[in-house]
């Protein structure tokens, strides 16, 4: 799912050779969007040798400056000669996307609200690139608003150290975002979500085509995000790095959506329970719910669960109004109404413990989801108080009800977590994630099978019975040519994974990169709460809260079938 908490106007606004391990950014409001991708050669390409299934690793990285409370990014590469390209990273959707370089919103200045911010892709400057099916045949509509249109085509894609042909992805020739810049996407859930036309038009994403390459050998990836005031973070896929998390690995099932009243008999998304949950504020410990069904009956209305779909494509944490109200009242330096405090409130050491499937707790420190709002124009953080305190956005957020029988748990949550999402077997192995780790990376390759996690990580997993609902099936596939990248793509971490347009100034800093999407590795400071240069006197905020959250809700990003 694409989703974001939309801002106001107010808001102008380690790799391994083994396995396929991307870094993620958080991208802050300091860079246009460009990609740093343009640095890497990866022209010169080998045949691959252990295509015999391993792992595949990138780093990710967070924008603070991209959307309301930021969101995480991917480097990746296209075509023949590669084009560089930043995607959102989304585990709530499935289809890959590119923004076409002849898209009219591509064509307006940098400046631009909506402009294309991730790179643009030139069908024509490729060599390699072929149409899959013509235009609509790609066609998605986020819950936001934002549409894509286009092409669905085929070409060399490359990453991590890996560059796979012919990998399907959609052309977004028509592109209009109704939520800030426009920026491509990896979705990376089932394939069965994708935006397709009918059932028969179905095709591999990235985790299959990886499977099926010889890359990896299940449809299997592990994702860290890392600290909120850390910018990067990696995503893994076909392995586990024991050394970003710590205590034991937790497995529990995906349960299937309920629509309409109804549960499907197949999990197709990345459903789990929060069974219980605890706020410790000032050193005291209030239990806010317990007890709750680990399994389907959390759908109930009088169970006390939330089932939520783990989604790094969304920003914040939708909870009921009634939780939120709770939770709000605990955290009483927390603006109810507008969800806006001072940045100072992050350093409390106050958080919430949340028990996922009746197995694990994970704690979820507030700096975690009190987090910076800096302007999309100038990048600079935007103040709070004439004190020079900046603001900060709550990223809980009362959601609205829906036929969907879940809620959504984006970043604000998931940056605490380590999280193996186990697509083959319908099961995630959850554990609290090592922030700001310096450790050694220890990857170990995740075999095929219902107990491939389990062998991986050995005692250091609490296994679960195999999930007894349906899975979703993989797409039938077909035969793809596999070579080693010379350079590796998206190995840059910190403030350098983020294009240098979209780095966020600090107070006395001023703007060297020009602004645009241009490319480059960037060496701006990241925001920690710093107050911007300008002070806005007892500033309102109410108008930010109306117009992202309260209107807006959660913006779900599925693709839809037109």
């Amino acid at each position: 799912m694409r989703s974001w908490i939309l801002g106001s106007s107010l808001l102008l606004a380690s790799t391994t050779h083994a396995l396929p391990e991307i870094s993620i950014s958080k991208r802050d409001k300091g860079t246009n969007g460009a990609s740093d991708h343009s640095a890497s050669s990866v022209n010169a390409i080998t045949k691959r040798q252990n295509s015999n299934g391993g792992t595949v690793g990138t780093d990710v990285f967070d924008v603070l400056s991209w959307s309301f409370g930021g969101a995480y990014y991917a480097n990746i590469t296209v075509g023949t000669p590669s084009q560089s390209q930043t995607v959102i990273l989304d585990t709530g959707s499935s289809d890959l996307y590119f923004d076409a370089s002849s898209a009219q919103t591509c064509q307006l200045p940098a400046t631009a609200s909506n402009s294309c911010q991730g790179g643009t892709f030139n069908p024509k400057n490729s060599s390699t690139y072929n149409v899959v099916d013509q235009s609509p045949a790609f066609n998605t509509t986020f819950g936001d608003g934002s549409t894509a249109v286009g092409p669905y085509a085929s070409d060399v894609v490359g990453i991590g150290d890996v560059l796979v042909s012919p990998v399907q992805f959609g052309v977004a020739d028509v592109v209009n975002s109704t939520t800030g810049y426009s920026i491509g996407l990896m979705g990376i859930g089932y394939s069965s979500n994708e935006a397709v036309q009918s059932r028969s038009d179905f095709y591999p994403n990235m985790p299959e085509i990886l499977k099926d390459a010889g890359v990896i050998n299940s449809r299997l990836y592990s994702i860290w995000l890392n600290d909120e005031r850390s910018t990067s973070g990696t995503i893994l896929f076909g392995g586990i790095d024991r050394s970003k998390y710590t205590g034991t690995l937790a497995t529990v099932d995906f349960l299937p959506p309920l629509y309409d009243g109804q549960i499907l008999n197949t999990v197709n998304q990345f459903i789990t329970t929060v069974t219980g949950c605890n706020a410790t504020v000032s050193g005291k410990t209030t239990a806010l719910w317990s007890g709750g069904s680990p399994d389907y009956h959390a759908y109930g209305s009088r169970d006390a669960s939330l089932p939520v779909l783990l989604d790094t494509g969304s920003t914040a944490w939708s909870i009921p109004t009634t939780y939120y109200t709770a939770i709000t009242r605990l955290f009483s330096y927390i603006d109810a109404r507008t969800g806006i405090t001072s940045c100072a409130n992050a350093n409390t050491g106050d958080y919430l413990s949340l028990e996922f499937g009746g197995k694990v707790v994970i704690h979820v420190d507030v700096s975690q989801f009190v987090v910076p709002i800096v302007n999309a124009t100038t990048r600079k953080p935007i103040l709070y108080d004439t004190k020079g305190d900046a603001a900060c956005a709550f990223l809980l957020q009362p959601s609205e009800e829906s036929d969907m029988g879940f809620d959504v748990l984006g970043d604000a949550i998931l940056r605490s977590m380590y999280v193996v999402f186990d697509l083959d077997n319908g099961q995630a192995s959850i554990a609290q994630a090592v922030q700001n780790s310096t450790k050694q990376p220890d990857i170990v390759t995740v075999k095929a099978g219902p107990t491939g996690v389990a062998a991986a990580v050995g005692s250091g997993v609490a296994t679960a019975a195999s999930n007894t609902w349906s899975i979703a099936a993989q797409v039938s596939s077909m035969p793809y040519s596999v070579s080693t990248a010379h350079s590796t793509i998206g190995t840059a971490t910190g403030n350098a994974a983020v294009p240098a347009g979209a780095q966020v100034i600090q107070s006395g800093s001023s703007d060297s990169s020009g602004g645009g999407s241009g490319s480059g590795s960037g060496s701006g400071s990241t925001s920690s709460g710093a107050a911007a240069g300008v002070v806005i006197p007892n500033a309102d905020f109410t108008p930010i809260w109306i117009t992202g959250l309260w209107i807006a809700g959660v913006a779900l990003g599925f693709g839809v079938m037109m």
